[in-house]
């Protein structure tokens, strides 16, 4: 019989776990430095965003921007993460809203049989003014009177909430959908009056609706025009939603404070 070349070691059980020992160190060596590289680009990317975040509005924007009427629901909840707040239509058992925060924004999406109908973003920031979908304008620009004609359909509330919303039917170029401006509450206040302080048209929208339920015309327009010349809105919505959907969508401030409003650690 020819000798063979292993040792008495490597003829041995023993000695076979030993090779195969050293052949999974071989192996595993190089899958933990991936590993690790991993969570370090990982860390890096999260430390890029948290300082372009902290200094700019690129990447809330860049997540805003992939949001569509009709997109995948899935693909968004994996971009903004789960929905924080998930609400019944009581108009339509059909329509569900969720919500999602962030420090910068609302997004809020209408979704009816797994699909989405539509969407509100709203802004919580002054310096932060997103485009408003199918337009050339931002929240926060111009005051509504500049942005778009009225055409009388709009809706307002004093008791829940402060707020105005108005619609506008887009063209062609806007797949005809209804696109709504509005001045919350809970959302920035995007001002350009100085003296304009948070929540300085509650009392306007407080003549508005005591107007309108006691039908006095002539006081209902002279308040929708105050308005309109000072509010710049501060949310928007848009989508394949009638108006009564549309305000829906809008929390009342005890459903934004108790879901979304910081809490103090005391």
């Amino acid at each position: 019989m020819l000798p063979t070349s292993d040792s008495p070691e490597q003829s041995t059980p023993m000695g076979f776990w030993r090779r195969t020992a050293r052949t999974l160190i071989a192996i595993c060596i190089p899958l933990i430095a991936l590993g690790q590289w991993v969570d370090t680009r990982d860390l890096i990317v999260d430390s890029y965003q948290g300082f372009i975040t902290h200094f700019t509005n690129e990447v809330e924007l860049e997540k805003l921007a992939e949001v569509r009427i009709d997109g995948n629901l899935d693909y968004l909840e994996g971009v903004f993460g789960v929905a924080r707040l998930i609400k019944e239509s009581q108009l339509d058992d059909q329509f569900e809203y969720r919500y999602y925060y962030h420090p910068k924004f609302l997004l809020t999406l209408a979704v009816k049989q797994g699909r989405i109908k539509g969407y509100m973003v709203t802004s919580l920031k002054d310096d932060f003014k997103p485009e408003v979908s199918f337009s050339p304008f931002s929240l926060g620009d111009k005051a509504l009177s500049d942005l778009q004609p009225f055409n009388g359909v709009f809706t307002a509330d004093a008791a829940n909430i402060h707020f105005y919303i108005e619609q506008h039917q887009l063209s062609r170029e806007g797949l005809f959908f209804n696109r709504y401006l509005a001045h919350l509450e809970y959302g920035a206040s995007l001002t350009d009056k100085e003296n304009q302080k948070p929540g300085f048209l509650a009392e306007p929208i407080n003549r508005l609706t005591e107007a309108y339920t006691l039908e006095q015309t002539e006081k209902v327009r002279k308040a929708l025009t105050n308005i309109r010349s000072k509010a710049l809105p501060n949310s928007y919505a848009i989508g394949d939603i009638t108006l009564p959907i549309a305000a829906e969508m809008i929390l009342t401030r005890y459903e934004f404070a108790a879901y979304f409003a910081p809490r103090s650690s005391t």
